[in-house]
């Protein structure tokens, strides 16, 4: 039996062909439009000069995020670049050291085929090449006020309490030349709970002082800006006699 040769039809393959590249020409079509080229790190430097045009520095950190966000019923594109600035304080002609860091986000919008720069969010802010302070008064002022500066003293143990003060090597961060704080990374405190229970508690603190110009004393702190629980350690059990015999913060700062 003669077998038949099988025949191509090449009007319907080159059809095919045709459909495929149309398809893939609306996929790039579809897919570009979101898929937008991020701005370069030399043009997010530009576009934050804008913002802050007397800056001495502007860094641009890692490539950024896009994002797709809904604002209500409208869909929107976003590009967050992080970027560092540097620039002089407004007092700089009284302390010429200072420079005020800011970082934060530098935030573009799709607008057609590109991204747009919208604004610059600051998150981080401090200030650097401030004058020293002096450790001794401020470790006078919280010796004189801990009850109010660092912690609720009612019920807390009078353990030793050096840690607490500032030392040379604490971090300080300012805010403004009459506002600064400086944390402590590690308290540990112990608070009566019930007739024969201490609980030991580690904590941290970061306390924030004010003064009313760049002459005066620090006279004031940051309500409720001390001691800050982190984890409860252990539980101490006493007697209850041993208890009261003990000295607490509220008494011996009184």
């Amino acid at each position: 039996m003669e077998r038949k040769k099988k025949t191509f039809n090449h009007s319907k393959i080159k059809q095919m062909k045709t459909l495929k590249l149309i398809f893939a020409s609306t996929l790039f079509l579809i897919l570009g439009s979101t898929a937008i080229a991020q701005p370069s790190a030399a043009q997010v430097k530009k576009d934050v000069t804008k913002t802050f045009p007397g800056a001495i520095s502007i860094e641009v950190i890692g490539n950024g995020e896009t994002t797709e966000e809904w604002e209500g019923s409208t869909k929107m594109y976003y590009h967050r670049r992080r970027v560092k600035v540097v620039s002089k304080t407004s007092f700089d002609k009284q302390l010429p050291e200072s420079r005020a860091i800011v970082e934060g986000l530098a935030v573009y919008t799709k607008q057609g085929g590109n991204f747009v720069y919208k604004k610059y969010n600051p998150g981080y802010e401090e200030l650097t090449g401030m004058p020293p302070v002096d450790i001794d008064a401020i470790n006078e002022m919280i010796k004189n006020n801990i009850c109010k500066l660092v912690i609720n003293c009612n019920s807390v143990v009078a353990q030793p309490i050096s840690n607490w003060y500032m030392t040379k090597d604490s971090k300080i961060t300012w805010y403004s030349p009459t506002s600064f704080s400086f944390k402590i990374d590690t308290l540990t405190i112990k608070r009566w709970r019930n007739p024969t229970t201490l609980d030991v508690v580690e904590g941290k603190a970061d306390i924030r002082f004010y003064r009313d110009d760049m002459q005066s004393d620090w006279t004031r702190v940051l309500d409720a800006s001390g001691f800050t629980r982190v984890r409860d350690l252990k539980e101490e059990k006493y007697t209850e006699e041993e208890l009261n015999s003990m000295s607490y913060l509220n008494q011996v700062t009184e």
